[in-house]
């Protein structure tokens, strides 16, 4: 694609206005002294329009002189910068409405971003995983507790899990997530299996285009799979996969600006405008498509007690120590990769 289509910055616009001479004609009196011939209406009407002719002329001298010169704004020349590596993290909290509501967080992906290569690794932990927090004293919970007391609290989770500092968060509830699905105008996820959320949709293997609704009936679903709730993860980062390619294309990209409007108050991150904006300027110059690779870790179903329900047991998932140890090898590779 051609730079000069490719523009996201907003360049002044000069515009000259031409001021419209009104010319007044000088209306000529001529006194005829009484002993004087008269001089013929011919001679008088071409004297007139002599004097009429040089007071144009002037006139026009004067306009041609006063009309100001315009001068093109160059457009500013798109350059890529630098942004290297970062490790991001979407939640998705369980409820509706407010966006700042803190509640469960049942969506907890990590991408590992190397921005230089163009590659990107999912890491999918599930909901249930028996982990522990920063503010428990060692005692384990549920992940999906962890954004009972806060966002950072979700992070520090993840960081203690997988040795990793996360840079960079996204939050949504069901209400942002289905509004920013339908304002990209849908998105074409890949499903693994021919499913049904009833009354929603039918979902077939494959390519499946969703509206916001469908998407959320999609990444929520995991009574319709054998393997559940590990299901339920590939999907949703299927789903990321899918948005990833959307916010990627330049009619995104160029649109930007309106779309950010539309979508005030769907969502939370702590990544600077500034960022984002560098990272829609990088893919602008460079359109090379990213490489999203997904994994999910495991466990084992078990009942314990935890730290935000001490007065009973309740089913967690055992963490797959194997698991974590691939997840943390497959964010180390992307982050230390070299571009070619």
């Amino acid at each position: 694609m051609k730079k000069n289509l490719l523009k996201i910055s907003v360049f002044a616009v000069f515009a000259a206005f031409l001021s419209v001479m009104v010319f007044a004609c000088k209306k000529n009196e001529t006194t005829v002294p009484e002993v004087v011939e008269t001089p013929s209406l011919v001679k008088v009407a071409e004297e007139e329009n002599e004097t009429h002719e040089e007071e144009t002329k002037e006139e026009t001298k004067e306009v041609t002189e006063k009309e100001p010169e315009v001068e093109e704004e160059p457009e500013e020349e798109l350059i890529a910068k630098d942004l290297g590596t970062f490790i991001f993290y979407f939640s998705g909290i369980d409820v509706w409405g407010w966006t700042d509501t803190q509640s469960r967080s049942d969506v907890n992906i990590i991408a590992a971003v190397n921005t230089n290569t163009r590659h990107i690794q999912l890491i999918n932990t599930p909901r249930d995983y028996y982990v522990e927090m920063p503010i428990s004293n060692g005692m384990k919970d549920k992940l999906t507790h962890a954004g009972l007391y806060g966002i950072d609290n979700s992070m520090g989770t993840l960081n203690m899990l997988y040795g990793i500092q996360i840079d960079y968060y996204l939050r949504m509830n069901f209400s942002g997530f289905e509004k920013i699905i339908d304002t990209l105008g849908g998105v074409d996820v890949y499903s693994e299996y021919d499913f049904t959320v009833d009354p929603i949709k039918h979902y077939t293997e494959g390519y499946n285009h969703l509206t916001g609704l469908e998407a959320l009936a999609f990444v929520r679903e995991r009574h319709a799979f054998a393997n559940g709730d590990n299901q339920r993860g590939r999907n949703q980062m299927a789903m990321i996969q899918a948005m990833i390619k959307k916010v990627c294309s330049p009619e995104f990209l160029l649109n930007y600006p309106t779309i950010k409007e539309e979508l005030v108050d769907m969502y939370r991150t702590n990544m600077p405008d500034e960022m984002l904006l560098q990272l829609m300027t990088n893919q602008l110059v460079d359109d090379t498509e990213w490489t999203v690779d997904t994994f999910s870790v495991t466990g084992s179903g078990g009942s314990e007690v935890t730290y935000s329900t001490p007065g009973s047991a309740a089913y967690v998932m055992i963490p797959n120590e194997s698991d974590i140890a691939e997840a943390k090898r497959l964010m180390e590779a992307v982050l230390t990769e070299k571009k070619d």
